[in-house]
């Protein structure tokens, strides 16, 4: 396949909205919306309508005014569906902070498969079945297409629930924190970046979850396999092998994805703008040495590292519901 086949192509950016219809999560109720936004073309035009349109749910405090409600968009990890993300409900609820959360590409409604099960082979394998070719520029895509995403989230809750106070938090669980990032960082969304076993660097990210004996082989070779397994149907295969591709392009400068790695706008992010970062001592897949020298990065970025948690499990709950309330306990109603 050519690269004038494989390259991705931006698309319009007005997004459209349907609803409201009644939700609950955590048990507290809330409005949930469709939404269609961005989403470059992969060339497969129902793989392009599973990943453009996804659902918001919307919650909002009892008793405290909507232009004077602090916001949290948030968002989940690797093709985890966003009510994954169902703890933070209660907690900033009970704090009067507004929450909204979605389903990011690949995860949840958002995907070919729609599973709920948070396998990332699984949901790349719909693609494959599906004849997506999976290569860097699909990251490239799914950075952009988020950071669109939060956006246009932002001013339709400013637009349609009054919600238009300045303080405004982007909260991500791994993948989910590194989403968040690029319109934090780049795109000046929000006044506080809170990541949950993830960061801002994407580079480091792709690395922590590459396979150690990735590097003796050349990418090249790689593409060459992936290619070689969709054709032969061995989907998952195929997926894993893609996988690895997209991740060792995110590591090398030689695939330029420099305009979405978050960390490289941390010079625009002011000492106002407040980055932190939550990781495990025991993270198998995030260091807590890539999380500590990325928040270093930021005028006012601190990493916080809890002995004995892991990449999310026992404790996990707990403790981002009490980062989330010392680091938002000034925006308390």
């Amino acid at each position: 396949m050519g690269k004038e086949e494989t390259m991705l192509v931006r698309e319009g950016s007005a997004a459209t909205w349907q609803g409201p219809e009644p939700t609950e999560l955590a048990g507290r109720p809330g409005v949930r919306y469709w939404a269609r936004g961005a989403f470059p073309s992969t060339g497969v035009p129902g793989v392009d309508a599973a990943l453009a349109g996804f659902p918001v749910a919307v919650f909002l405090p009892p008793g405290r005014p909507p232009h004077d409600t602090p916001l949290v968009l948030a968002l989940q990890g690797m093709a985890a569906p966003f009510q994954m993300n169902d703890f933070i409900v209660p907690t900033l609820l009970d704090m009067g902070i507004a929450c909204a959360l979605f389903d990011t590409p690949l995860a949840g409604e958002r995907s070919v498969v729609r599973t709920f099960r948070a396998d990332v082979v699984e949901e790349l394998s719909g693609l494959v079945r599906q004849g997506a070719r999976l290569v860097p520029e699909l990251l490239a895509g799914i950075l952009e297409a988020v950071a669109q995403n939060l956006r246009e989230v932002r001013c339709f809750l400013a637009e349609r629930h009054g919600l238009t106070d300045e303080r405004v938090a982007l909260f991500g669980v791994s993948l989910g924190a590194l989403l968040t990032a690029l319109a934090f960082a780049r795109d000046g969304l929000g006044q506080r970046l809170l990541g949950a076993i993830g960061h801002a660097d994407l580079p480091a990210f792709a690395r922590s979850y590459e396979p150690r004996w990735l590097g003796l082989v050349p990418i090249g070779g790689l593409f060459g396999l992936e290619v070689l397994a969709a054709k032969l149907g061995w989907t998952r295969t195929a997926a894993r092998l893609g996988l690895l591709c997209v991740l060792s392009a995110a590591a090398m400068p030689a695939f330029g994805m420099e305009d979405c790695d978050p960390q490289a706008f941390a010079e625009r992010v002011g000492a106002d703008r407040r980055v932190r970062f939550l990781v495990g001592a025991d993270d198998s897949f995030v260091r807590p040495e890539d999380a500590r020298r990325c928040a270093a990065r930021f005028a006012n970025g601190e990493c916080y590292v809890v002995p004995g948690l892991g990449h999310g499990g026992d404790g996990f709950v707990e403790h981002v519901r009490n980062y989330l309330g010392t680091q938002l306990g000034d925006w308390r109603g």
